[in-house]
């Protein structure tokens, strides 16, 4: 489950909680103790705010009212705890302990000491403090929301069918100069070398007129993503200057772009596609490996730019390849 991320958080820490469930009962029937461990956080909070009703208990340990009034059936129908009206108000009631869960509060400090002392240590190992993150994550989950701001996001989305493909416009010379200028200062703190300069400020020059393309994607007539084709030869193009609006990013766009380009590389009988990248940028890289490119050792040993590290090759057959 770790190679899936994030996605799997729930899974893992239902795993984790589960883990720590089982073990807890495993110490405490070790010690003559039958208590179900999921019982602790009201049976603490009981132990020491004394009597509370089920509003003020859910209110504290941050849980819903519905999760208080189950779990304290359950603990009151293996006597640990009672219910009684509020002797100041007849109408509320009050969740409190018995004298079996008074007794054995006596006999069970020592072990969640001792638990608390090995779990303590164990994070104490740790390079990220969890509970620090834990609760950071918290924090920031019940501010800025999880299922709310998932489905605005879902709503919002791109649509892949709706992204339009287009060659060459010289009123959108700007558009490719400055998609490609903010990848690299988000990526690369605005590394421009003279072949950048090049690329960029001269498209036309250093693209076109040398028997390359250069294609933009527009999504709801905005200009959301570029890609070039440079020639070096009949046989050898090079994918260059690929970048995609954040705003885009991870909805297709740039497969499309990449896709045009090979396209077109197979239609002018291309037999071999190359690009030069940097490891660091792991959507673009896995990308790259989705539609065939692979990694091999740089002809020339390295690169004429700083920032890449990867050189990637993909072998062609002539003719239009369809995906």
């Amino acid at each position: 489950m770790q190679s899936y991320g994030s996605l799997s958080l729930g899974s893992r820490l239902k795993r984790l909680s589960d883990q720590m469930m089982q073990d807890v009962t495993d110490i405490y029937k070790a010690q003559g103790i039958n208590l179900n461990p999921a019982f602790f956080p009201l049976f603490n909070l009981l132990h020491l705010h004394g009597p509370l009703s089920v509003t003020e208990a859910a209110e504290l340990l941050n849980v819903t009212h519905p999760a208080i009034s189950k779990i304290s059936r359950k603990m009151q129908s293996e006597g640990w705890i009672t219910k009684t009206a509020d002797a100041n108000d007849e109408r509320r009631q009050l969740l409190k302990l018995t004298p079996q869960s008074e007794d054995l509060v006596i006999i069970i400090a020592p072990i969640w000491h001792e638990i608390k002392s090995h779990l303590d240590r164990l994070m104490a190992a740790q390079e990220h403090p969890l509970l620090s993150a834990l609760n950071d994550f918290e924090q920031k989950l019940k501010q800025q929301g999880f299922v709310t701001s998932v489905l605005a996001n879902l709503n919002a989305r791109v649509i892949p069918a709706e992204i339009e493909i287009i060659g060459w416009d010289p009123d959108l010379r700007d558009d490719f100069c400055k998609l490609n200028l903010a990848w690299l200062n988000t990526y690369f703190n605005g590394e421009l070398t003279e072949h950048d300069r090049q690329a960029l400020f001269e498209p036309e020059q250093y693209y076109l007129a040398k028997g390359g393309y250069i294609w933009f994607a527009r999504y709801q007539n905005k200009i959301v993503g570029c890609v070039a084709l440079a020639r070096h030869s009949n046989d050898l193009y090079e994918v260059s200057k690929m970048g995609v609006d954040p705003s885009v990013q991870g909805s297709g766009v740039g497969r499309q772009l990449l896709l045009a380009a090979l396209n077109k590389a197979r239609e002018v009988s291309a037999s071999e596609v190359y690009l030069e990248s940097a490891t660091l940028l792991k959507r673009a890289i896995q990308l790259y490996k989705n539609v065939g490119f692979r990694a091999i050792p740089h002809p020339d040993g390295c690169s004429i730019y700083p920032r890449s590290d990867i050189y990637m090759q993909l072998k062609l057959t002539s003719g239009i390849h369809h995906e």
